[in-house]
């Protein structure tokens, strides 16, 4: 059995009813005076990597249950097989870049993955990889998905600001879906709604009639990276709204973000931390009791065909929130 997040077994959803699920116990179970009903487990850690660069920065899932990640400072791309006991094996190198890659999808029709890297996008198929695009002026890519008309998208971050673009999964036909940001990593759809997440702005916006609109406003210095819808009935109180990882304020005078919170389009305003839930501690309280993420810095997040719940961390770890 792998060990659990010891450090975050406070982390809780009060009154959150979760469907069963065919997994293992969680080891060392606490029943606290609360309900606890979020099961933390670690899927990899120590995956270090030498210079500043992020050691994971993206993840997704395969049909098959495999999860695959990027490496920005090992410049490589990584995938985790399920062990059949709810856990994953060691991880399997699948490729080597020429460039740091960021952004990774898989693209289950051909069962290829594309990688977005600093200045150019790769496609991945049985360990060849083939650059598809380059942008010379592209100072980093960020998060990479396959949008519901089956072309890549793509966030380009530039000495002048970012932009969301999309293109043929050729590599060809680049088009400007929204501009006017100035640091993006991570963007999903909720439905319809392109919902993109601007890092220095700590704020979400969309895209109406071609112009850019502010959707909402996130805690301020708290640097949203990755950002999902939450479709699943596993836990019903999530389900129809947004999950956003807080990156986190590396160099402000006070602690903002290192949590991942859920929101609704429909009220945008009230925003819930659901990881880990603070019962009202303050950000200095929650790091002096060690039920934070802070230091580590969240990057991307993914959801499994279970409805679980899968976090990277730019040191080296991947975290697993799922129902007891």
């Amino acid at each position: 059995m792998r060990p659990l997040l010891l450090v975050m077994l406070s982390l809780c959803l009060v009154g959150v009813p979760a469907a069963a699920q065919s997994a293992p116990p969680c080891q060392n179970r606490q029943d606290l005076p609360y309900q606890v009903l979020l099961c933390p487990e670690v899927m990899l850690e120590d995956f270090t990597a030498h210079g500043d660069l992020a050691a994971i920065s993206s993840l997704a899932f395969a049909p098959d249950g495999a999860l695959y990640f990027t490496s920005p400072a090992r410049r490589a791309v990584y995938r985790l097989a399920p062990d059949g006991e709810g856990f994953f094996g060691e991880p399997q190198l699948i490729a080597t870049l020429s460039e740091s890659p960021f952004g990774i999808a898989y693209a289950a029709d051909e069962g290829a993955l594309y990688v977005a890297a600093e200045q150019s996008l790769f496609r991945v198929l049985d360990g060849a990889v083939q650059p598809i695009y380059r942008d010379p002026e592209t100072l980093w890519h960020g998060e990479l998905h396959l949008g519901a008309d089956g072309r890549l998208y793509v966030a380009r971050n530039t000495a002048d600001g970012a932009a969301l673009i999309s293109l043929a999964r050729n590599g060809r036909d680049m088009r400007v879906v929204a501009t006017g940001l100035r640091q993006v990593f991570g963007f999903t759809w909720q439905g319809p709604t392109l919902v993109i997440a601007d890092a220095a702005e700590s704020a979400l916006y969309t895209v109406e009639s071609g112009a850019l609109v502010r959707l909402a406003e996130l805690p301020a210095e708290s640097a949203p990276h990755g950002i999902i819808p939450y479709t699943s009935e596993a836990i019903s109180a999530w389900r129809g709204g947004l999950l956003v990882a807080l990156s986190g304020s590396w160099n402000a005078t006070t602690i903002s973000g290192y949590a991942i919170v859920w929101l609704s389009l429909a009220q945008p305003s009230v925003q819930l931390q659901v990881i880990p839930n603070y019962y009202g501690w303050d950000a200095a309280a929650l790091a002096l009791r060690r039920v934070s993420f802070h230091p580590l810095q969240l990057m991307s997040i993914a959801v499994d065909a279970n409805g679980w719940l899968y976090t990277a961390l730019a040191e080296g770890y991947i975290y697993r929130f799922r129902p007891r």
